[in-house]
Parts: structure tokens; C-alpha cells; sequence
């Protein structure tokens, strides 16, 4: 077919051939016309769309962007329930009055208040220098060294009889340093053989060479022994005799496993209708304004030993785009805000309130001073502060209605 065509064309006159070429080419350019026509409205309405996104974009984070906010008492008034909310209408509250909780799931185990007890002997470990005991795994030692490469004494490989304290097992000395002591006692001196990393970027000319140092072994830090004395001299705060302590570990600790227990209980049951939308966005802007404030304060203290600090982002601490971390803080005061229902609903049903005085004799109680608590109540407001004191009061009404088997 297209060698037919080509006689034809040749057969044709001159002027008839460019007459034709000419049509050809007014169609094409006719053509080309509407293809242009086409994707200029094509690339118009792109970027009309894409303006349209990114302006669409910026309103719809205007509208949703939390701005952090330090009035941490709006909405709440001074007896501590959220301002102008029924807290009963909002939600339909667990039978806290029928409650059952495993006595399994709250107890407090003679081997974890042991275990918290050793955990106090060992912040109060001693250099001893008289202990007979051998070095084992996990030990802090004290010594004295002097490392040699090829006989010769190098730089920063003696401690000059300053003693060193060091623990067995933390991997702060190259090779196997710290595992060559163990086993060994106060008072020996013994010969540690190492070989330094070929990596070695401390000092580049001790780099895959062998090393030996001379040890001598000044002491061992060894835990206190956990008496009435020692409890006395460091513990009397909460309790006069060891005895007492365990006691007083087994029974916070089990308190705050019920009251943990119990909290759990009461969101998994109780469900909300309504969440006041005022108090739950003041939530989530107070809970923005305390995590852009420790950042902050991370940042300044930490810009001085690292760049990356100091230039760092929110969005860097975060670790998330700022508005995904908004919408994870909505979920997170909505959360919070199910449970101030939760404790508000409970002193409503029980005709109980909560007074500005409780809320300060309970600060002072535990530990606050009269300037402390001059701080808090113009950092955070007086209502902010009684609503924890509600959840305290709903808690502990709550647990004297359980039954624990």
C-alpha cells in the first residue's frame, strides 16, 4: 500500500503536491493548536490544583495546628472539675462498686522487695580495702596501673597512684582488660596482657600494638549490709528498722498496683457520649506547651557539647512530622480527658468535693515546701491542681469498695 501511494504522489504535478503538503500541514498545525489547547489546561488546572493543595494545605493546618498554651486551668474550676461539665452526662461510668481484683495481679513479692533492697545497698556501696572476697563480673574495683609498649612506657598508661575506679565488665578498657582481673584480691599485683584496636583513634601509634600493664589491685566497692543502723542512717524517712522497710516497700508498692489496677478498670469500662470540646483542646495545647518546653530546656543545655543540639528542630525531638505528633497529642488528651470524667463522675455520685486547703495540706504532706507550693499554684493554676487531687479522692473511695482475692 505505501509503494502504490508513492507512484501516485510522483505522478501528481508540482503544484498539486505542495497544494496537498500545504493542507497537510494547516491540519497538523490545526491539530497541534487543540493537543496545545489541551495540556495548557491540563498544566493550568495541575497547578491550580497543586496552589490549591498547598493553600488548602496551609488552612487546614491553621485550623488544626495546637498551639501550645501555659494555662493549664482554663476550664477547670477551683474545686477541680471541668468547668461547667456534668460529668455523669458525658459518660457512662464502670460499677466501680463491684469491683474484683486478682490479688495475683497487685501484690507486691518478697523477692521484689528483696530485689529493691539490694538495688538501695548497692547506691551505697564502699571502697573497701580490707575485703577478702575475689573480683567477679559486675564489680567496681579501684586500681593502679602502669601500661608499657615493647618495655616503654606510653602516654596516658599510668595512673600515677591516684587510683582508678573501674567495673568489671563495663568494657571502658580495650580488650580484655577488665575480665583479666577477675577472680584476682585487694592487695595483688598482677601482669594484664592486651592488645590495642587497630582502629585504635585515641592515639593512632598504639594502634595494633601489644600492651602490658601492671596492675595493682588498691580495693574493692562493696555493698553495706542492710541492718536496723542502715536504715536509720539512710532510710529514715520511711521507716526505724529493716523490718519496717520491707513493710513499707510491700505495701506502696501494692497500693500503687491497685490504684494502677483499678484505673485501668474504670477506662476499659466506662464509655463517653460527649467530650467537652473546650477542655480537651486546652489539654492538648498545655500537654504541647510541656513537651516544647522540655525540649527547650534539653536544647539549651545541650547546644554547648553538640551542634546537632543546638540546631536541632521540635519536630527532631519529636521524631515525627509536627502534625502527625498533633494528632497524637488529640488522641492523648481525649484519653486524658475520658479519665478526669472518670474521677469527676465518681466524687459527683458521691457527694464529695474537694477544697483548695486539702489539695495544699496533701502537697506540704508529701514533701512540698511553702515557696514550692507558692510556685506550682502560679505555674499551673489552682484548679489544675485540685483536679489531681479529685483523682486521688475518686481512688481512694474506689479502694475501699474492691474486693482483692
Amino acid at each position: 500500500m505505501k509503494q502504490e501511494k508513492q507512484k501516485v504522489d510522483s505522478s501528481m504535478s508540482l503544484s498539486k503536491q505542495r497544494k496537498i503538503e500545504r493542507q497537510r500541514e494547516i491540519e497538523h498545525q490545526k491539530r497541534q493548536k487543540k493537543i496545545n489547547a489541551i495540556i495548557g489546561v491540563c498544566v493550568a488546572i495541575a497547578v491550580i490544583v497543586g496552589i490549591g493543595s498547598f493553600v488548602g494545605y496551609k488552612i487546614y493546618r491553621s485550623v488544626t495546628k495546637i498551639v501550645a498554651s501555659t494555662d493549664y486551668s482554663k476550664y477547670i474550676a477551683d474545686n477541680g472539675f471541668i468547668d461547667g461539665v456534668t460529668a455523669n452526662s458525658s459518660i457512662t461510668l464502670a460499677d466501680y462498686k463491684n469491683i474484683t481484683v486478682p490479688l495475683s495481679e497487685v501484690e507486691y513479692s518478697d523477692e521484689s522487695v528483696e530485689t529493691d533492697i539490694q538495688t538501695k545497698l548497692d547506691e551505697h556501696k564502699a571502697l573497701s580495702a580490707e575485703t577478702t572476697a575475689a573480683i567477679a563480673d559486675g564489680d567496681k574495683v579501684n586500681i593502679d596501673y602502669v601500661g608499657s609498649v615493647d618495655g616503654v612506657e606510653f602516654e596516658g598508661g599510668n595512673s600515677n597512684g591516684e587510683g582508678y575506679d573501674l567495673e568489671i565488665g563495663s568494657n571502658s578498657f580495650i580488650d580484655d582488660f577488665e575480665q583479666q582481673l577477675i577472680g584476682h584480691k585487694v592487695g595483688e599485683n598482677l601482669t594484664v596482657e592486651v592488645t590495642f584496636p587497630t582502629d585504635y583513634t585515641n592515639s593512632p601509634d598504639l594502634a595494633g600494638k601489644d600492651a602490658v600493664f601492671q596492675v595493682t589491685v588498691n580495693g574493692i566497692y562493696v555493698a553495706p549490709e542492710f541492718t536496723d543502723a542502715f536504715v536509720k542512717e539512710n532510710l529514715s524517712d520511711y521507716a526505724q528498722t529493716a523490718e519496717e522497710y520491707r513493710t513499707y516497700l510491700k505495701e506502696t508498692n501494692y497500693n500503687t498496683n491497685l490504684e494502677t489496677w483499678i484505673s485501668k478498670y474504670l477506662v476499659d469500662n466506662t464509655t463517653v457520649s460527649s467530650y467537652p470540646k473546650k477542655y480537651t483542646a486546652q489539654l492538648a495545647s498545655t500537654m504541647k506547651n510541656s513537651d516544647y518546653s522540655y525540649y527547650e530546656t534539653m536544647k539549651a543545655y545541650f547546644a554547648s557539647y553538640s551542634a546537632d543540639y543546638a540546631n536541632s528542630t521540635f519536630e527532631d525531638y519529636i521524631g515525627m512530622s509536627e502534625a502527625k505528633y498533633d494528632e497524637q497529642l488529640k488522641t492523648s488528651a481525649k484519653e486524658s480527658t475520658k479519665s478526669a470524667l472518670i474521677y469527676q463522675a465518681i466524687l459527683e455520685n458521691e457527694g464529695v468535693t474537694v477544697t483548695v486547703d486539702e489539695c495544699k495540706a496533701y502537697l506540704m504532706e508529701n514533701g512540698n515546701t511553702e515557696e514550692q507550693l507558692t510556685t506550682q499554684f502560679e505555674q499551673y493554676g489552682t484548679g489544675y491542681l485540685v483536679q489531681r487531687m479529685v483523682q486521688i479522692k475518686a481512688l481512694e473511695i474506689v479502694k475501699g469498695l474492691v474486693t482483692v482475692q
